[in-house]
C-alpha cells in the first residue's frame, strides 16, 4: 500500500506559525525555503519540508536530528536509515502532496493552467500529441496536466528525471500505463531493466483527486493499493512539535 498525503497551501503562514516550522525543517530544506526572494514562495517552500518531516515521522518513526534525508545523482530523495522506505513529494499551485511506502513510486501535481503546446509538439510522443490536439481549445489543457503528471512521475520513478526524454516513452491516460519507445537511448534501457521498469509487469499511473484545475498522478510499478489523506498545516506543526 502507498499512503498519499495531501497539504493546501492557501492560507499564509503567521510569524509565528512561520517560526515554528522553521525549527522543524532539516537544514537542508530550511535553506531551500529561504532561498526563494518571494515570501510567498518562501512559505510554500516551508510548508513542503513540513510535510516532508511529517510523513516520514508519521511512516518511518523519525523526525528531528534522526532525520536523515540523501539524494541520488538526479535529485530524488531517500532515507539513508531506512532503504526499505521510499517516498517522493511534489507541489504545484496551492497543493503539496507526499507518497510513502515500501515500494518505489514518483509522485506529481500539476495546475491546468499551465498548458503549453509548444511543449507537446516539440517533447510529446505523436500518439500523445494527437490526441491533446484533437480536442477544442478549452478542454487541452486538463489531458496536457494529465499526461505531464503521468511522465514525470514515471521519471521520479525511475530516478532519472529529464535524463529520460519525454517522447522516449508514452502514457495511456485510460489505463494508466506507461509503454517504454524505441527511442530510449541503451543507457537509460539498461537502467530501466534493472529497476524491472521494462518487463511483463509495466509501469502504472494511478490518479488521485485534489480539486477542479489539478491533475495528480502516482506511478508505481505495476498497480497498488493507495490510501489518501488530507493534513492540515498547522495540526502538521502542532503534531511535530510535540514528536521533537
Amino acid at each position: 500500500m502507498i499512503e498519499i498525503y495531501s497539504l493546501k497551501t492557501k492560507r499564509e503562514l503567521n510569524d509565528g506559525e512561520r517560526q515554528q516550522a522553521l525549527d522543524i525543517l532539516t537544514p537542508e530544506r530550511k535553506a531551500k525555503a529561504l532561498r526563494f526572494r518571494r515570501f510567498e514562495d518562501q512559505n510554500k517552500g516551508i510548508a513542503t519540508g513540513v510535510l516532508e518531516a511529517y510523513v516520514l515521522w508519521k511512516y518511518a518513526g523519525l523526525c528531528g536530528d534522526a532525520l536523515q534525508i540523501a539524494k541520488n545523482e538526479q535529485g530524488k530523495p531517500y532515507l539513508l536509515q531506512r532503504p526499505d522506505v521510499h517516498y517522493n513529494i511534489s507541489h504545484a499551485g496551492d497543493w503539496i502532496v507526499c507518497g510513502v511506502g515500501g515500494q518505489p513510486m514518483g509522485i506529481d501535481v500539476e495546475q491546468n493552467s499551465k498548458y503549453s503546446e509548444r511543449i507537446v509538439k516539440r517533447f510529446f510522443h505523436e500518439s500523445e500529441t494527437e490526441s491533446i490536439l484533437a480536442l477544442p481549445e478549452g478542454e487541452r489543457e486538463a489531458l496536457f496536466a494529465r499526461y505531464w503528471t503521468m511522465k514525470e512521475s514515471f521519471m521520479k520513478l525511475a530516478g532519472l528525471g529529464f535524463a529520460l526524454p519525454l517522447s522516449s516513452f508514452a502514457v495511456n491516460p485510460e489505463n494508466g500505463e506507461v509503454a517504454i519507445l524505441p527511442a530510449v537511448s541503451r543507457d537509460n534501457a539498461n537502467i530501466l531493466k534493472e529497476q524491472g521498469l521494462m518487463g511483463k509487469e509495466k509501469p502504472i499511473c494511478q490518479f488521485i483527486e485534489l480539486e477542479t484545475g489539478y491533475q495528480c498522478s502516482l506511478c508505481t510499478k505495476g498497480k497498488t493499493t493507495i490510501r489518501v489523506q488530507q493534513l492540515k498545516l498547522e495540526e502538521c506543526i502542532e503534531e511535530l512539535l510535540s514528536a521533537n
